[in-house]
């Protein structure tokens, strides 16, 4: 083999790689990875509140609220204030997949919802199953992060 031809099998080859590299970076750059975990919002407190599911002090109910949705509140057993959920989510999907979740600790101001929206408008514009991550802060849920999610449980 000749060297000239040598040399066109090297630069194939680093042009391979350098394209499979890109496009493997580009790919791996799309992927939403979370590093959030309810260690990092610890909340401190000298006591639970009798009935506290969440923060030390808040009460987390859900509960049908017709049409196929959930909706849900949580509760200061302190002051005795509402906050409703951001929204109402679906019990599931058209499909019957991609149920509702939502995560919270009693140690922790994070709560985690995962679901299907179901307000019309925006079902309509197809957003699907995402996972948002609130941080409760002075008796509102501040939205840290919405990621695409695949399902992974149901009903918590």
């Amino acid at each position: 083999m000749a060297i000239g031809d040598k040399m066109k099998i090297f630069k194939y080859t680093i042009l391979s790689f350098l394209l499979f590299s890109a496009s493997y970076t580009n790919a791996n750059q799309n992927k939403t990875t979370t590093n959030l975990n309810f260690a990092d919002f610890s909340v401190e407190t000298k006591a639970k509140i009798k009935n506290a599911n969440f923060a030390y002090e808040y009460l987390v109910k859900v509960y049908g609220c017709g049409g196929g949705a959930i909706c849900g509140k949580i509760r200061n057993l302190l002051s005795n204030t509402v906050i409703a959920l951001p929204n109402a989510y679906l019990i599931e999907d058209e499909n019957g997949e991609n149920g509702f979740s939502i995560e919270y600790y009693l140690d922790s101001s994070l709560i985690i919802i995962s679901g299907v929206l179901a307000d019309p408008d925006v079902s309509k514009s197809k957003e699907g199953y995402k996972r948002r991550y609130y941080n409760l802060i002075n008796n509102k849920l501040k939205l840290i992060q919405v990621e695409n999610s695949h399902y992974d449980g149901g009903l918590d």
